[in-house]
């Protein structure tokens, strides 16, 4: 039984409520919840009084790690890597990082790649689930809906589909409709210049999950632009909520899609990515292929196997059975 343990969850966005850290904090604390263990979220600099420290980010909470395994010398450590701790390649930091955890976690099966082979025993690979949070999809008749769901900072590359929707063709119903917070100060005046340039564009501001669900929901696809991500947990929300997913050809993307996965495009590439939305509005049998394909795909997402996969974990490490 693992009833009880207590857990504490670090994270460096502990304060913020939707960066990605912190909804993935949020969404395993609550798992952790459901197979009877105690747990909850702390910032890098609070006390940390638990039997397991389960550490996003391997960076940012390398402090955090640290005093963990000197305060708690029986306590056990579980890292989650994030994108910026595996690529382009891991830290010394992070490096110290895994050396210090008992377990490792990463989010999609290519990143493997990127562990040092001398932790790779201590790797599990658990994918982000998503549960359904709309059920009725409604496309607006007038438009072509296609949605980005991501913070602007510049490893999202985030203006890069209102980038691809200026090259469509005058007769495109294609519209693109972001959600999102702002994380760099900067794109402040970019998404302002954008709106008013392109009539295809349109920010809607930073969203609750809900609200993000219906969106992708009433979207004919969702754009994922970024030049890096560790496990991209919008591909599973997208497809959850039947949202075609275009993504650039990144190894988080690759590892949870599929190597053959027909609707890839380079990493900062405009011209690649509005031929697939030309693609996509235009041609029935390429909308059918991707949504067949998003239909196989979706059990991976279903939350009772990111849930089993933590109870596997937590009872490995706490040396008790799986009950």
């Amino acid at each position: 039984m693992i009833d009880q343990i207590k857990i504490h969850l670090v994270t460096p966005d502990a304060s913020v409520l939707r960066t990605g850290n912190r909804c993935t904090a949020q969404q395993w604390a609550d798992l952790l919840g459901e197979i009877g263990c105690k747990g909850s979220i702390c910032g890098p600099d609070q006390p940390i009084d638990s039997e397991i420290l389960i550490a996003l980010h391997g960076e940012r909470s390398h402090d955090s790690i640290v005093r963990f395994r000197n305060e708690r010398r029986g306590g056990k450590i579980v890292l989650a890597m994030t994108g910026t701790d595996i690529y382009p390649e891991p830290s010394e930091k992070v490096i110290k990082s895994m050396e210090l955890s008992d377990r490792i976690v990463v989010l999609q099966v290519k990143a493997l790649e990127k562990i040092p082979v001398e932790f790779q025993k201590k790797c599990r690979v658990i994918v982000q689930s998503a549960a359904v949070r709309f059920e009725n999809s409604k496309f607006d008749p007038d438009f072509f809906d296609i949605c980005v769901v991501g913070h602007f900072r510049d490893v999202k590359d985030p203006l890069r589909a209102a980038a691809a929707s200026q090259l469509l063709p005058e007769t495109s119903r294609i519209r693109i409709r972001h959600a999102g917070g702002i994380l760099d100060v900067k794109f402040e005046r970019l998404i302002e210049a954008e709106m008013a340039g392109n009539p295809r564009y349109e920010w809607l501001g930073e969203l609750d999950e809900t609200a993000v669900a219906e969106l992708l929901s009433n979207s004919r696809a969702m754009v994922l632009s970024s030049f890096a991500e560790g496990g991209a947990r919008v591909i599973g929300e997208a497809i959850v909520h039947r949202s075609i997913v275009i993504s650039t050809e990144i190894d988080a993307a690759v590892g949870l899609l599929g190597a053959d996965y027909p609707a890839f495009f380079k990493p900062g590439e405009s011209h690649e990515l509005s031929s697939l939305m030309v693609r996509l509005e235009g041609g029935p049998e390429f909308y059918q292929q991707l949504k067949t394909r998003s239909e196989l795909l979706k059990p991976l997402f279903h939350p009772k196997f990111e849930k089993e996969a933590w109870r596997a974990l937590i009872s490995e490490i706490g040396g008790v059975s799986q009950d």
